[in-house]
């Protein structure tokens, strides 16, 4: 059984605090929802006859660029133990009675669970039995013949949209799939990314079969995508499916961009004396914008060409990947309850340079306010022009 965490691993999101009690040393927890999952799951004959595509990653320190520089000796010695973990994309060709559960979509193959259905085991709101029970049961249905699984474990968020939904287009395409075989998208993502995503070209390049909240989709044949974690190589096809929407003044060029967390667009995490540090970044020459408010392809207009990003750890320095292949400094501001290795990760990949300031809250929980003290804003800015 897993022991009750420490405050420290508490200060961590839930695939993160692996990570730390690896880091610390200590043992890791063996769940009944793991052991649940190995009992119902499909043996690895199946899925090695099922698997079209496979390809091995490099861990993001085996590549050649700058290391995160955080303020924090614990985060940044998780952030390490997370950069040292090899990363792997595949697809696989599932025939038969295949099941997409609802919620975080875990998929059955003639009953038995797709292990690789769920991207990030600590991520599963809902355990695989209760999944199992509903997929077998008179839980409302949907039927098709044959589909492909653009789902991702996060789908709500902006970053795991970008980093996790939007790439599976871009896989389905590059392996050949057939145009005409639908995507499986959610209710949630349409409601939640739809205004955002028009006028691309993913809600339109293949036909959409929408999930409805509680429901099953039932079908013969699916096609399970699973990019590889930050799968920079597959951003130029993403950006391919983006325009550019240059029509508004927001979007103008733009060297330096301040990020503000709005309490009506984010989860949480909002900066205590909101003004004053919007007041500090502007007198340094930085657009502050709420990128929440703008489309993808404004978003794509207003960060390509953006030097430096600050703000607090979330997910619109998502847009971070608009400067793909060229440079690009993030300065973030992390709160001490909500220590995320994501974006370090993702600039250790893309070759960004990161510096991090983990910084107190106005109370507890992963979504309380964040404090910046002056003095530490103004340090931040003075690294973020650099020498």
């Amino acid at each position: 059984m897993k022991a009750a965490p420490d405050e420290d691993e508490l200060r961590f999101p839930r695939r993160d605090q692996a990570l730390y009690r690896a880091v610390r040393g200590l043992a890791q927890p063996t769940s009944i929802d793991a052991v649940a999952r190995r009992m119902l799951g499909i043996s690895p004959r199946v899925e090695r006859a099922s698997r079209i595509h496979h390809r091995d990653l490099p861990a993001p320190d085996a590549l050649d660029t700058e290391a995160p520089l955080i303020d924090d000796p614990l985060m940044a010695a998780v952030v390490r133990a997370r950069a040292a973990v090899p990363r792997w994309e595949a697809a696989w060709h599932f025939r038969g009675d295949l099941r997409v559960a609802p919620g975080n979509p875990q998929v059955f193959s003639n009953h038995r669970f797709v292990p690789a259905s769920l991207s990030f085991a600590a991520d599963s709101d809902e355990p695989v039995w209760r999944h199992y029970r509903r997929q077998i049961g008179r839980s409302p249905k949907q039927s098709v013949e044959r589909a492909v699984l653009v789902r991702g474990t996060w789908e709500r968020n902006y970053w795991h949209l970008l980093d996790e939904v939007l790439p599976r287009f871009a896989m389905a395409s590059a392996l050949g799939i057939d145009p005409s075989v639908p995507a499986i998208v959610s209710r949630v993502l349409l409601e939640q990314h739809g205004k955002r995503l028009a006028g691309t070209r993913f809600l339109t390049e293949r036909k959409l079969i929408v999930q409805e909240p509680g429901q099953t989709v039932r079908c013969r044949e699916l096609f399970l995508l699973r990019p590889a974690a930050f799968p920079s190589h597959w951003t130029p096809a993403v950006l391919d499916r983006i325009p550019q929407d240059t029509q508004t003044s927001v979007t103008a060029p733009r060297r330096r961009i301040y990020v503000r967390r709005e309490p009506a667009t984010s989860v949480g995490r909002t900066a205590e004396s909101a003004d004053e540090l919007d007041g500090m970044f502007r007198n340094a020459g930085f657009l502050v914008v709420d990128p929440a408010l703008l489309t993808i392809p404004q978003q794509r207009a207003l960060f390509q060409d953006a030097e430096i990003i600050a703000g607090i750890n979330g997910a619109a320095f998502s847009n971070a990947i608009f400067r793909s292949g060229r440079p690009l400094t993030i300065g973030a501001f992390i709160s001490q309850n909500w220590m995320s290795t994501v974006f370090p990760t993702m600039a250790k990949v893309y070759g960004f340079r990161f510096i991090g300031r983990v910084v107190p809250t106005s109370g507890e929980g992963t979504d309380a306010r964040v404090i910046v003290p002056p003095d530490t804003a103004l340090q931040l800015i003075d690294a973020l022009r650099g020498p």
